[in-house]
């Protein structure tokens, strides 16, 4: 069974001033992955309650969407860790999965992939 998690509220985020020194393109990609987050975390529930109300569940079809949500999270958590410890700006996004990564990174931190050429 997937677990899904958001910890992070919205009301929080509003009130907190960003500092002066984070890259604003960070900012900007962390509000559309946050919207991102909130229109896939909205289809998932109407999905399950429309399978539901059909008494037609289908968790193979439910499972796929949850995991792609969770993989939205990590990468939105990553990325807010980013602008919390004041990272100048993201290095760029994995080829292979799209999450954004730090400058100087080796290896995607959400899939290992390697950034660098060897």
């Amino acid at each position: 069974m997937i677990k899904l998690k958001r910890t992070r509220p919205a009301a929080a985020d509003e009130a907190a001033e960003p500092r002066p020194s984070v890259d604003p393109e960070l900012l900007a990609q962390r509000d559309r992955l946050t919207e991102r987050f909130a229109i896939m975390q909205s289809e998932l529930g109407g999905l399950f309650y429309e399978m539901a109300i059909r008494d037609h569940v289908r968790m193979e079809v439910l499972i796929p969407k949850a995991a792609e949500l969770q993989r939205l999270d990590a990468e939105l958590g990553q990325l807010e860790q980013m602008i919390e410890s004041g990272a100048p700006a993201a290095g760029g996004e994995c080829p292979s999965c799209s999450a954004v990564y730090p400058r100087g990174a080796a290896f995607c931190g959400q899939c290992a992939h390697p950034l660098t050429a060897p």
